[in-house]
């Protein structure tokens, strides 16, 4: 039995009572895993949507409608080429359709997607006889291909896969060459 005096409690007490908070503590935290594969998706949504952007406005408009995809500055844009000029040239960038803003963000320095970056070793889209470029145009029937001036001269795409990576992790946003689909994989 206890006296008044004996007040207090025991250490198999509080330990039992940090145990448990310690336990409600990583129940209630996500996992920083979780965080990443987040991070990471976001990414790889924004450059998916990029592509299908570009497009469905090439098909929309009957115009070539393309995007740059940068590896050493980490950078999307989305344009409007003019496909009549020699050498073709890229017009305008194109307006977000949500934000109303110019279509180009940064990968690694989003606010959603900070850490991400584009991990190909060299330029991400590649075309029969012409090799690997930064950027991809989709012509008028939506087929993802390089022109180098105008005219017929259309090469058609042969490899289109963006690499993301944070922590360890990959993600692959690919570009059918003919068909122009995009996947997230």
């Amino acid at each position: 039995m206890r006296t008044r005096k004996e007040c207090g409690y025991s250490l198999v007490e509080l330990l039992l009572v940090v145990a448990m908070l310690a336990l409600i503590a990583a129940v209630a935290t996500p996992g920083i895993s979780a965080d990443d594969q987040v991070k990471l998706e976001r990414a790889a949504t924004e450059v998916a949507a990029a592509l299908r952007f570009a497009r469905s406005e090439a098909l929309r408009t009957g115009t070539g409608h393309g995007l740059t995809i940068s590896h050493v500055t980490q950078k999307v844009t989305v344009r409007k080429y003019d496909l009549t000029t020699t050498p073709i040239s890229a017009l305008d960038t194109l307006m977000h359709p949500v934000s109303k803003q110019p279509y180009d963000f940064n990968v690694n320095t989003g606010a959603a997607t900070a850490g991400v970056t584009i991990d190909n070793s060299s330029d991400i889209f590649e075309y029969e006889v012409v090799g690997r470029r930064r950027s991809l145009i989709f012509d008028a029937s939506g087929t993802p291909v390089w022109i180098m001036s105008s005219g017929p001269a259309a090469y058609l795409l042969i490899d289109g896969s963006v690499e993301l990576n944070y922590e360890d992790q990959m993600r692959y946003v690919r570009v059918s060459p003919v068909t122009g689909r995009v996947t997230i994989e």
